[in-house]
């Protein structure tokens, strides 16, 4: 199959990528930087000679339109991802309208499959059980706000009748993330392991994917399962404290867990939002972080999520958490990301 993936330089996009090629179908890769393209595809160990790469931004809508040109299907990967309030107004604007372009034009070209990245994001913090029929919002902030919006023009072209599948992945960690700096998941457990001490809501429970895990999906439903559906992809529901035990356990390193009220969190979010307004700078907590956080913990947290048809179709989730724990913090160390202290026995 012909398949433009968009976004394939971040962490989801470039691991669809990397598994679209293995499984066979022949790839477009739709990236603003053609030279991030590169660096993703020889950290993958994908031939660049396998793909094709098609510049376009999310804001030029006649090259996002023209990126479909030939193909037989799409992954929507791309989106602007950030939880900086300084980059709330530019969310807000690109990430619905740009699916909306693309999602209309696939649906004008009779695509075969679309595959929208959404997030379980969409649905309120404080909700304890999500299934694929259930409600999604309000919005904690710009960011899901924003992918609010694009779900809604995703399930609006579900309803007309097109083939639209609509993954929503949940925390995404896994090897191999092609951004300098780090998704903002990936940043999150970064910082988490380098801490010797981590205070934070002993209720807080959410949803660990793996990256890989989440590839399957999206590939695999170019070709297989129901059209249109809705797979929920939270993987591993679990506990903070149960997350950072583990990682204790996998680096021999003694990390305490201290439990604090959520409240405070809610003040220095607020508190971080205004700083980075004012300095420009990059702040560890933001509003919104602290606003689903908050909303988790005071409900006791995730409790289930619906994965059947995800399940069913898919196998998912095929990874065990603690297999993606060891494996991102292992590259983490490999790529500079962690020092050797903070790896522990995962530096080799």
């Amino acid at each position: 199959m012909r398949v433009a993936i968009t976004g394939a330089t971040g962490l989801i996009g470039s691991h669809c990528t990397a598994r679209a090629v293995a499984d066979g179908h022949r790839v477009r890769m739709v990236v603003r930087n053609p030279a991030k393209a590169a660096h993703a595809l020889a950290l993958h160990g994908v031939d660049a000679d396998a793909v094709e790469v098609f510049e376009a931004d999310l804001t030029d809508h006649d090259r996002l339109v023209a990126s479909l040109d030939g193909m037989d299907a799409l992954v929507h990967a791309g989106a602007v991802f950030s939880l900086d309030p300084r980059h709330a107004r530019v969310m807000r604007e690109v990430n619905p309208t740009s699916t909306r372009v693309l999602l209309d034009e696939a649906a004008r070209r009779d695509l075969d499959r679309v595959v929208h990245v959404s997030s379980m994001g969409v649905y309120a913090p404080d909700r304890t059980d999500v299934a694929p029929d259930s409600p999604v919002g309000p919005e904690c902030g710009a960011y899901t706000g924003s992918k609010i919006a694009a779900d809604a023009v995703a399930v609006e072209h579900q309803q007309a009748g097109r083939p639209v599948v609509v993954v929503c992945p949940g925390g995404v960690l896994g090897p191999l993330d092609p951004s300098p700096e780090l998704s903002d998941s990936m940043g999150m457990m970064r910082d988490w392991v380098r801490m010797g001490t981590v205070s934070l809501p002993r209720s807080l429970r959410i949803g660990f994917v793996d990256v890989r895990d989440v590839a399957a999906v999206c590939v695999g439903a170019l070709t297989a399962g129901e059209a249109p559906a809705r797979h929920l992809l939270a993987g591993h529901l679990t506990g903070m404290a149960d997350v950072l035990s583990t990682c204790a356990g996998l680096t021999s390193r003694r990390v305490r867990v201290l439990g604090s009220p959520a409240w405070p969190l809610l003040a220095m979010g607020a508190a971080c939002d205004l700083v980075a307004r004012t300095t420009g700078n990059k702040m560890p907590l933001t509003g919104e972080t602290a606003r689903l956080t908050v909303g988790n913990a005071r409900a006791g947290g995730l409790r289930s999520v619906d994965q059947a048809s995800a399940a069913t179709a898919f196998g998912f989730p095929a990874i065990p958490l603690e297999q993606t724990l060891a494996d991102t913090i292992r590259w983490m160390h490999e790529a500079g990301h962690l020092d050797a202290r903070a790896a522990g026995e995962l530096a080799g």
